[in-house]
Order: structure tokens, then sequence, then C-alpha cells
């Protein structure tokens, strides 16, 4: 009999909550999660999976903010570590990077600021490297951009 993966669970229930807030809207609070396509996502995640999913930064289960899939953290213990990522895998990095969006000012959203330079208008954010260097270091950056452009909605 296989047991049952408590931490799968608790990261579905998650999912679900953020999954049905998004559709969601109180419009008495003025609050409503933006209209960002999934499918927008798909250029975005691999940046992420690259530059942010280390096990030491946002793949660890530390962080509110997680990134999950091949290589880095995986979501079922019973996922060898570079098998395809799974559907609940994306599903749930989705969601979590959703989290990290301001709907009324996205410029200033978390994910586009933590990662960036303090001098380029970033965030304090622990992700440095050892000379203090954080992940992007101008809004040129090529990862940056490719984040940039699904939080705020631009085409390619």
């Amino acid at each position: 009999m296989q047991r049952p993966n408590t931490k799968a669970h608790a990261l579905f229930a998650l999912t679900s909550c953020v999954l049905m807030l998004i559709g969601c809207e109180d419009s008495k609070a003025g609050w409503s999660v933006p209209d960002r396509e999934f499918q927008g996502f798909s250029d975005a995640y691999p940046v992420l999976m690259r530059d942010c999913g280390f096990h030491t930064c946002h793949g660890s289960e530390d962080r509110q903010f997680r990134i999950y899939g091949p290589g880095r953290a995986r979501l079922d213990d019973d996922t060898r570590a570079y098998d395809a990522v799974t559907g609940d895998e994306i599903s749930l990095s989705f969601g979590l990077a959703l989290s990290m969006i301001d709907p009324e000012h996205p410029e200033r959203s978390p994910l586009l600021r933590k990662p960036l330079a303090l001098e380029a208008g970033g965030a304090p954010h622990d992700g440095v490297d050892e000379f203090g260097r954080n992940i992007y270091r101008t809004v040129n950056d090529e990862g940056y951009l490719t984040i940039a452009r699904w939080v705020l909605q631009q085409p390619d």
C-alpha cells in the first residue's frame, strides 16, 4: 500500500485556494486577480526555473514563493528529479507566481522587483550572489524582460 503524500495534498489544497481566488472578484474591496494567460506563463516558467528555482532559493519549502519542476523541487516524492514537469507542478507554480503580482500596479509586483538590483529599482531580496549582486542587474536582462512581458501583459 502506498502512503499518502501529505506535502502534495497540502500544496494541492493551497493551489485550489489560489485558483479559486483567481476566479473571484470582490468589488467592495476593489481587489481582483489579473487575467493572465496560463499559456503566456509558458515563456516565464523556464526562466523562473533557471534563475529562481534552486533548492537554496525558491525551490525550498521554506519559501512562500516556490517553483517546481525537473531538476528542481518536485511536488510528489515519487517523481524522479528529471522526470517531465507534471500538470500539478506547473499549475502550482503558476498560481504562486500570480500571488507575486500586484494587480493594481503590476510594475511594482514583487515578481519583478525582488530579483532586480536595488540600483535598478529593485526591492530587497536575499537572492544575491557572493558579490552582493541580485539575479538581474538591469531591466534589460533577457530573463527579466521575459518575466516582465508576462507580468505586464506585453506581447513579444
